[in-house]
């Protein structure tokens, strides 16, 4: 009777009976006992998943200069006069570059005003945005003219 119920279990193992499981298809090979080897192939679509990530970023434009407001400051409030040559202002500065002969463009002169470079102070903590704006618009506007 051991060996009977030892034989059963091992005819239920096994047999004839082959499957390989992979991540989306699953295969299989059976061999009933009264017909032909067939051979069967099932398909599983792998679940779809859709992440759509937006951002927005938001900058604040910078503000645009106003060259007879730009005048006031360059020659007075900020000092530049003292330091710089401008013949529209009537600046005869040397410390720093003479704006006349090296005619810089609006986005230099707020870069430069606002951090400052070799022995010119920032100015981000002096002047507000719109002042630098100001300054720039009136340096670059005039400047070698």
């Amino acid at each position: 009777m051991l060996f009977a119920v030892v034989g059963l279990v091992a005819a239920g193992c096994g047999g004839e009976e082959e499957a390989t499981p992979s991540p989306q298809t699953v295969s299989g090979k059976t061999t009933p006992a009264h017909t032909t080897s067939t051979s069967t192939t099932t398909t599983t679509p792998a679940p779809t998943t859709s992440t759509s990530t937006s951002t927005t970023t938001t900058t604040t434009p910078a503000p645009a200069g106003n060259a007879a407001a730009g005048k006031t400051v360059f020659t007075g409030s900020a000092g530049c006069s003292g330091c710089h040559t401008l013949a529209d202002a009537g600046a005869t500065g040397t410390v720093g570059p003479n704006l006349d002969q090296l005619k810089p463009p609006y986005d230099k002169v707020v870069t430069q005003v606002t951090n400052g470079g070799a022995v010119m102070p920032a100015f981000k903590s002096t002047l507000t945005p719109q002042q630098i704006a100001d300054v720039a618009a009136y340096v670059s506007s005039v400047a070698g003219k």
